[in-house]
């Protein structure tokens, strides 16, 4: 069986349920439903799972989506948390997202389902107890490579300073997202990846430059495309997206530089402003169902952070280095880190490598 790519997929259901909704309208009598407005990544929760929900509960899900942290965030200050409920936000910014006064404290009371979770991704650093997130999926911003390709190219690729030899040019695709590749440049120069010294940022751009001559497609959404349809010779994409492309090109695999892979944990956070609190956290509840969850995981294979719904994953899933990453290097990773105002040194050093 093939992981559920619905990025392929267009879903009829929602057509059937606005003619649904209008045959209903044509009645006497109408009773306002409630409806839950959720921001999150593009292709993270498939929608057959909100449709499920809304069977159940009555409650409507609508979707909107964003492409990295940083548009989220800008979304949300400039006014946007009175727009949405739930927010699906990385480990990094929920900090910021606290001082801010942007999320409010869960009720875990409402979550019992909080604790099929593996026990390491309960109460990490960035919410010791709790109070303000529930984690959803993991990701592992992993080196991708095509095999063959990169053979044909004479590239062998065993570092991030690999990704800058020239016989790669315009043979890469890489995520759009700023902390993942100035981080991976820190660390390529051997310096932290979460270092707020401007200088220290700052000094990574000329790698970063050279680095930018070797990438064709900058993608957070769909990287596993190009990487499927033998377009690119490797990619720096988050670990779901290579699983796809390697369930769909058997010329694809997962390579582990002598560097550690960048991790970030996604989590449910509720906005300062929902008026539906209780709605929200039934929500993450019914995400957490190993059933629901397993369905996620099926539709978008990140890393599993429910353990019983693991147990359910099928052997395509658990066989796919891209879905189920070795263990020992998801242990090995580097969590990115919370850096304050130093994101704004981030965000130049990527802005002038994208420009």
């Amino acid at each position: 069986m093939k992981f559920q790519n619905v990025k392929r997929i267009i879903s009829t259901v929602l057509t059937a349920a606005v003619i649904a909704g209008l045959a209903a309208g044509c009645g006497g009598g109408y009773e306002e439903q409630t409806t839950l407005h959720v921001y999150n990544w593009s292709e993270y929760i498939p929608q057959e799972v909100y449709d499920q929900f809304e069977e159940e509960t009555g409650i409507k899900v609508v979707e909107t989506t964003f492409s990295s942290n940083e548009e989220m965030l800008a979304k949300l200050t400039a006014g946007g948390s009175d727009q949405y409920d739930l927010v699906i936000a990385s480990n990094y910014v929920i900090p910021a997202m606290q001082e801010q006064g942007l999320i409010k404290q869960l009720n875990k009371d409402n979550i019992p389902n909080f604790n099929n979770l593996y026990d390491i991704y309960k109460g990490m650093d960035f919410d010791p107890n709790n109070e303000w997130s529930v984690p959803y999926m993991a990701t592992m911003t992993v080196i991708a490579v095509n095999k063959p390709k990169c053979e044909e190219l004479g590239v062998e690729i065993n570092s991030f300073s690999d990704l800058l030899d020239e016989r790669l040019n315009q043979n890469l695709v890489a995520v759009d997202d700023c902390r993942e590749l100035v981080g991976i440049a820190l660390k390529a120069e051997g310096k932290d990846p979460d270092t707020t010294d401007e200088a220290e940022i700052m000094s990574v751009e000329p790698w970063l430059e050279k680095l930018a001559q070797n990438i064709k497609i900058y993608d957070s959404d769909t990287a596993f495309s190009a990487l499927a349809s033998n377009e690119v010779a490797a990619g720096i994409v988050y670990n779901m997206d290579a699983a796809l492309a390697i369930d769909e090109n058997p010329d694809i695999e997962v390579v582990y530089t002598t560097e550690e892979c960048e991790l970030s944990v996604d989590n449910f956070v509720m906005t300062a402003n929902t008026q539906h609190q209780e709605e929200a956290e039934q929500f993450i509840d019914f995400i957490h169902r190993p059933e629901i969850y397993a369905q996620c995981l099926e539709a978008y294979p990140a890393i599993s952070m429910n353990e019983p719904a693991f147990e359910q994953m099928s052997e395509e899933y658990k066989n796919n280095e891209g879905a189920d990453p070795d263990k020992a290097e998801i242990e090995r990773a580097h969590l990115i880190g919370d850096v304050g105002d130093a994101a704004t040194y981030y965000d130049a050093v990527y802005s002038s490598m994208k420009n």
